[in-house]
């Protein structure tokens, strides 16, 4: 099949774009992005597509960074599609104190100014050249760090709510045959050969010693990414659902969980239920990794009741048998709870559901002596309360 109609098919089957869309084209003037472009520029009249390019020029490889953004508007001016230069200078920026690096920082960076730029210009989505290549690369660098199926997803096709990538079946050789035949030429990114770069490493390293066991090892990775990638988004659905199950209470920056109900789930469904709770109270768009799950776990197994544990940006409480988990900042911005009991009264207990009678009644002292009911207490009336304060635990209580 010739590689337009995969190209188109994969778009389909992904639900990328609409008939009508206006798209945001990211073009660096390499192989993939230049591919990308003119693939698109093939579906603009059938599909009553808009396009526009966007290319961002860090500085940081002089007049071969000049001579990319210039590559970049004659080509579009060629293909009759309005292009924006945009300059992302690094220079002077601390990138250790931003915990990445140098292309991970730049990395976001653009995602941050393709998303700016996509609402300024009203467009529907944002098109990145990321092949299948990418994906394998990827892959292989989440494997040797140890991540778990969240990692050996890879790249997903479609990252919400807006960023496409087109080409992410298909691998770099046959995009350098479609240019070849198409006779559109393109810019090399020196940067891409350093070896400073574990990418890079894993590109011109480890990828030609895993093909001499598999020629097809970019397809068959891709197809792997793709299974697994099925698969988590169907665990993600079971946890999802048993969050539902075992969720008492959801005030937003504050998530209460039936303890229980919780540890009586499948470990791989535990771990998904309180890494997807930690993500919506802290607010983070980041994975939590995987010793932040297990120290939460073996603290909700383990504390007492009115204990806490701070991890990761939430403070997650064990209180009675419920766990409360809520970001720091509300943790310390929450008065201890507190209820006033008169006697006789009936109180329900906020944080557990329970339901607590006070009254009086006349006993012996061998009754109270005899009594071995976990769900009564006694106290002397003859102290003269009148009234108790019920509160939550505190440091130090027994």
């Amino acid at each position: 099949m010739l590689l337009e109609n995969r190209f188109k098919d994969f778009i389909i089957a992904n639900q990328m774009l609409a008939s009508g869309e206006h798209v945001v084209v990211a073009v660096s003037g390499g192989p993939d992005s230049v591919a990308l472009l003119s693939l698109l520029n093939g579906l603009r009249d059938e599909w009553c597509l808009t396009l526009h390019v966007v290319h961002f020029d860090h500085g940081l490889r002089g007049t071969e960074s000049d001579a990319d953004a210039v590559f970049v508007q004659n080509l579009c001016q060629d293909l009759a599609i309005p292009c924006i230069v945009k300059r992302l200078a690094m220079n002077g920026i601390d990138r250790r104190s931003q915990g990445s690096s140098l292309q991970e920082y730049a990395r976001n960076m653009r995602y941050h100014e393709l998303a700016c730029l996509a609402k300024e210009l009203n467009a529907d989505k944002i098109a990145v050249g990321h092949t299948a290549d990418d994906q394998v690369e990827t892959m292989i660098m989440w494997m040797v760090r140890g991540a778990g199926t969240k990692g050996l997803c890879g790249i997903p096709p479609v990252r919400s709510p807006h960023i496409i990538r087109p080409l992410l079946s298909t691998s770099r050789a046959e995009l350098l045959a479609y240019l070849q035949v198409q006779k559109l030429s393109y810019r090399m990114d020196s940067s891409n050969d350093k070896p400073i770069y574990v990418r890079n490493r894993i590109r011109h390293e480890v990828l030609p010693i895993l093909k001499q066991y598999n020629p097809n090892l970019i397809k068959a990775v891709a197809r792997q990414a793709d299974v697994v990638r099925t698969e988590d988004r169907y665990l993600d659905q079971l946890a999802r659902e048993a969050l539902l199950q075992v969720q008492v209470s959801n005030a937003g920056s504050q998530l209460a969980l039936h303890r229980m109900r919780l540890l009586n789930l499948p470990l791989a469904i535990q771990r998904r239920v309180l890494r997807m709770v930690i993500r919506e109270v802290s607010g983070s768009g980041t994975m939590t990794g995987f010793e932040t799950i297990e120290t939460a776990l073996k603290y909700i197994m383990t504390a007492q009741s009115g204990s806490s544990a701070d991890l990761n940006g939430v403070s997650i409480i064990r209180e009675y048998d419920q766990i409360h988990i809520c970001s720091i900042q509300a943790k310390l911005t929450t008065p201890p709870m507190m209820k006033h009991m008169i006697v006789p009264s009936q109180v329900v207990w906020p944080l557990t559901g329970q339901t607590m009678d006070v009254s009086t009644e006349l006993s012996s002292s061998q009754d109270v002596a005899n009594e071995r009911n976990v769900s009564q207490v006694r106290f002397d009336a003859n102290t003269g309360r009148s009234s108790f304060k019920l509160r939550n635990w505190n440091a130090g209580d027994h």
